[in-house]
């Protein structure tokens, strides 16, 4: 999966223009359009980079996975990637049967649709400011039903391992905010989440289920965001990991997300125009 040697920062500025301007150009790249960095700081070196060349606020922040398998390489068991305002849907409600969202992802490259729960911090953290290893519920200002979109022009991104997935902004292209739960440090565990798509059921998981707990996404996203020296603002999002599981759809397909008890996000998914 690894090249033998890193590596350049002439091949690492290479990848990350192809990648943004596949994304600008919403066009297709049928293979990972380079070797793909060796280590997460080269990923997200290339992150960077390319966020230098995006024209768009960072509303909030993804936590993915780390493949078990490659968690001891890798030095991880998470991954981040940015969340910008132009895919950021606030809806802050259930919505009814004839109501839905429309959401732009890539055609022809990978889609899928993530059930995930969405945490609203209500004060600035800057980065070494908070012990992550005390409490950390004070720093939550709600929670949030939610999905994550993921998309990239990279047809079947996944496979090309967390350090392909970090270069590509995190495979993030939508983020929709749905209902607040309330008391939900004592809910969720209890809560059913499920994903249709095309109304075919899917999955369903308790929506506390990704490692360790939603927390320990939260945890881990301030930990990283100062490894970076990246300051997380009042009112940042994040989603914290797929409960269901990360979801292969296409351009032109429906789905629905159920969390128990709080209610629906519907979707439509609908080709990213250039």
């Amino acid at each position: 999966m690894f090249p033998d040697k890193p590596l350049t920062e002439d091949n690492l500025k290479t990848l990350s223009n192809t990648l943004v301007n596949a994304r600008k150009q919403a066009s297709v790249l049928e293979t990972f359009p380079a070797d793909v960095p060796t280590t997460l700081d080269a990923a997200y070196h290339v992150q960077d980079m390319s966020l230098e060349q995006w024209n768009d606020e960072i509303t909030g922040w993804k936590v993915g996975m780390v493949i078990p398998e490659l968690r001891d390489q890798m030095g991880a068991e998470r991954l981040m990637g940015p969340i910008f305002k132009k895919v950021t849907h606030f809806i802050g409600r259930s919505h009814a049967d004839d109501e839905f969202v429309e959401l732009e992802v890539y055609a022809g490259g990978m889609v899928a649709v993530e059930a995930e729960l969405v945490f609203e911090l209500g004060e600035e953290i800057t980065p070494g400011s908070i012990d992550t290893k005390g409490p950390l519920k004070h720093l939550i200002k709600a929670v949030y039903a939610g999905v994550e979109i993921a998309s990239s022009p990279v047809i079947d991104l996944n496979s090309y391992g967390p350090t392909a997935i970090i270069s590509d902004f995190g495979v993030n292209q939508g983020m929709v905010i749905g209902a607040p739960i309330a008391s939900w440090d004592t809910v969720i565990e209890h809560m059913q989440t499920s994903v249709f798509i095309n109304k075919d059921h899917i999955n369903t998981a308790p929506s506390n289920n990704v490692l360790r707990g939603p927390m320990a996404a939260v945890a881990y996203l301030i930990d990283q965001a100062a490894a970076r020296n990246i300051t997380l603002p009042k009112g940042c999002m994040i989603c914290s990991g797929a409960i269901t599981g990360v979801h292969d759809t296409v351009a032109g397909a429906t789905s629905t997300v159920t969390f128990e008890g709080v209610g629906n996000i519907n979707m439509k998914l609908i080709p990213v125009s250039a």
